[in-house]
């Protein structure tokens, strides 16, 4: 039947969802949602996202969705596609990109350090600055030293670092004479330009209808005070508040699950709590099994096809490490042999240097499976860097996920105009941008060759030489020199198919960390070094301001609810601390009398 008017339209999307689902979509006060694992978290906040566009169809305000990660917001970009949405008004980004988009890009020009220009670094570029001046000042540390420095500074500028405050100092220093900014400091800058410009919160806060928070549980304090002083500026925006307290796995980099009392305080407005505690993830025993982690206890139903189904929870704190590897194959074969498909399969731990062995070792004895395992990428994932933006372009097929791809084509002309002040012609919009990256065929095999090809040619298209825009070439080469020293530190293939694979779908088996899981589902989970010590880890535990039995149970509470039908643990044997310890199982599993399979 055709869809004619907006009720109906209204009315299709609405009859898309369960009682609960449909409740917070529909309610116009602000909320606070806690969303158990698998309760269509994504889908509620596209469908309320779609549906506050259509109830004010003619309306330009905007209505911002604030991810944890690119991937999410992603993810609901595409799903407002498929509702064919994509013209609303709608955006959906990480806090680090609506600062830069809504704050620091058009009021930058409110502080000195900005206001002529200014350029984004990265970790490889901020690594390097302290290591020079390291070196400048004769203090010799070992790495895992040098990467505790906090370059951090409060929200008056005042450094954080106790034990090295000249080398942050000096770092600083540097960065104002460059005229750069890392990633710490776009919050910083965002939250000085709204405290001290009091205009440039009233004028963004006017142009917003909705603030959505996704993954609440991991915002830090000073993502709160950006978003409360937007509210404050502007009491008409509504907000939604959506996560899962459960999983604020995060709080050693800061994440914060704030009260009801404390958000109505700090937004000056007043909130609501729903719950969804329907869960079409994991069967009914999975979801009971992992409930036992939860902090605040309530009833997760299964909603799920399979929800009596009793599947498989397995834990085994008698395996030795060098058994693991035969272990898990076989599992893996098993669950292949059941026809589940090998991207429905997951293998975790609590850390990467555990993952590179096992990964290498089981793609030569499963050797017929595929892997989509831990491998170092040539070009390190940076959704903040233009040039990583045309990396995703070049390395992706150009007739699949179209409008993703002219999404990406903007950010791209919107970041050569914003962050190196370059005015491109008016024949470059998103179209040309794709059309150039379609129609440039490098004849080489390399894959550095041919995207530096691409963006170079790309660039005096567009009127850039690099005699007027030294800046912008200088930090393509600087985005190609980082790539050519992975390539030659990690000894990886440089070929043009294997720059292509970076961005290729997940197809083989999963293998990542416990908090790269987070937001994602696989009939089977596979995870290992559940030892105290790394669940939770050592950092938790000596921790003055986290609670280690609370850090452990919310790791336990990720890592197990990823999981529909099958959840296997494992506590192996053999593993040593640096001071030669035998690693144990972790604490809360040692008393939990649950009716898994214990081995």
């Amino acid at each position: 039947m055709l869809v004619t008017t907006v009720n109906e339209q209204i009315g299709l999307l609405l009859s898309q969802l369960n009682e609960q689902q449909k409740k917070i979509v529909k309610l116009s006060e602000n909320m606070i949602v806690t969303a158990c694992p698998g309760s269509g978290k994504t889908r509620v906040l596209t469908y309320k996202l779609a549906y506050d566009a259509m109830l004010h169809p003619e309306s330009r305000k905007k209505i911002v969705a604030i991810t944890y990660t690119n991937r999410a917001a992603d993810e609901i970009k595409d799903r407002l596609d498929s509702l064919e949405i994509a013209n609303a008004p709608i955006w959906a980004g990480t806090i680090h990109q609506f600062c830069l988009e809504y704050i620091i890009y058009p009021y930058s020009i409110n502080l000195p350090r900005l206001c002529k220009g200014f350029k984004i670094i990265d970790e490889y570029v901020q690594s390097k600055y302290i290591q020079l001046i390291l070196d400048e000042m004769e203090i010799e540390l070992p790495y895992y030293k040098i990467s505790k420095i906090t370059t951090k500074l409060d929200d008056n500028m005042n450094i954080i670092e106790e034990l090295y405050p000249q080398v942050v100092k000096r770092y600083h220093e540097i960065l104002i004479d460059k005229r750069e900014i890392d990633f710490d400091l776009i919050l910083t800058i965002s939250y000085i330009i709204l405290n001290t410009h009091p205009i440039a919160a009233i004028n963004i806060s006017s142009i917003l209808r909705s603030i959505y928070v996704d993954e609440y549980q991991d915002t830090n304090e000073l993502q709160y005070q950006i978003i409360g002083i937007l509210s404050k500026s502007n009491n008409k925006i509504k907000m939604l508040f959506v996560g899962d307290i459960d999983q604020a796995i995060y709080g050693t980099l800061g994440g914060v699950a704030k009260s009801v009392e404390e958000i109505n305080e700090l937004t000056k407005q007043k909130f609501f709590v729903e719950a969804l505690n329907g869960c079409y993830r994991s069967t009914q025993r999975l979801a009971d099994y992992y409930s036992y982690f939860q902090s605040n206890r309530y009833k997760i139903v299964s909603l799920s096809n399979e929800a009596k189904i009793p599947g498989t929870i397995l834990l085994n704190n008698s395996i030795n490490k060098d058994n693991l590897l035969k272990e898990i194959s076989e599992i893996i074969q098993r669950k292949i042999d059941e026809n589940i498909r090998p991207n429905e399969i997951c293998i975790i731990a609590p850390q990467w240097y555990l993952l590179y062995p096992l990964s290498k070792e089981l793609r030569k004895l499963l050797p017929d499976i595929p892997f989509d395992a831990p491998d170092i990428s040539p070009i390190k994932m940076d959704d903040l860097n233009v040039f990583y933006k045309f990396a995703r372009l070049i390395f992706t097929e150009s007739g699949k996920k179209v409008t993703r791809r002219k999404r990406i084509a903007s950010e791209i002309i919107n970041n050569i105009s914003q962050e190196f002040n370059v005015c491109l012609p008016e024949k470059v919009d998103a179209f040309w941008i794709l059309q150039k990256i379609n129609s440039l065929k490098p004849n080489v095999d390399s894959g550095v060759d041919h995207y530096y090809y691409i963006v170079v040619n790309i660039l005096k298209l567009c009127g850039v030489d690099e005699l007027s825009h030294a800046e912008i070439y200088s930090s393509l080469n600087e985005f190609i020199s980082k790539i050519n020293e992975r390539i030659k530190k990690h000894n990886l293939a440089s070929d043009l198919d294997s720059f292509k694979k970076i961005f290729k779908e997940r197809e083989g088996v999963v293998i990542t960390t416990c908090h790269k899981i987070k937001g994602e589902e696989y009939n089977t989970v596979i995870a290992f070094g559940i030892l105290f010590g790394m669940i939770p880890h050592w950092e938790a535990i000596y921790s003055p301001t986290i609670s280690e039995i609370d850090e452990a149970k919310k790791m336990l509470y990720v890592i197990a609810s990823r999981a529909k039908k099958s959840l296997y643990l494992f506590a192996e044997q053999g593993r040593r601390t640096q001071s030669g310890k035998s690693y144990a199982l972790t604490e809360i599993l040692k008393n939990y009398d649950y009716n898994y399979d214990l081995k």
